[in-house]
């Protein structure tokens, strides 16, 4: 399957490795990434691993290592990446397919 990235995640992954660097280390910023990233892909092969949320064509990546949800959406053959958000925050309420 293709992996995309909204551009909403993107933003997200760069204020997730800006905050962890002015606040933590660059190390620890990019073990995070690293993390992240390696989650995405395990999207590629297992489309459906995550759980429906409220929306049932939007599905959410619970965290494992660090508390980051992906929220995402599989259409056809493509996995889109909408949103990454912290365990501490507010379901979001305006993603747009």
């Amino acid at each position: 399957m293709n992996l995309r990235w909204d551009p909403r995640a993107i933003q997200d992954l760069r204020d997730i490795r800006n905050y962890i660097g002015a606040h933590g280390s660059k190390t620890a910023a990019d073990r995070v990434r690293q993390h992240l990233d390696e989650r995405a892909e395990l999207l590629r092969t297992n489309p459906y691993i995550g759980f429906a949320s409220g929306n049932r064509e939007i599905r959410i990546l619970a965290p494992t290592r660090y508390p980051y949800r992906f929220y995402y959406t599989v259409q056809g053959d493509e996995i889109v990446i909408l949103h990454i958000r912290h365990t501490s925050r507010q379901p979001p309420d305006d993603l747009d397919l």
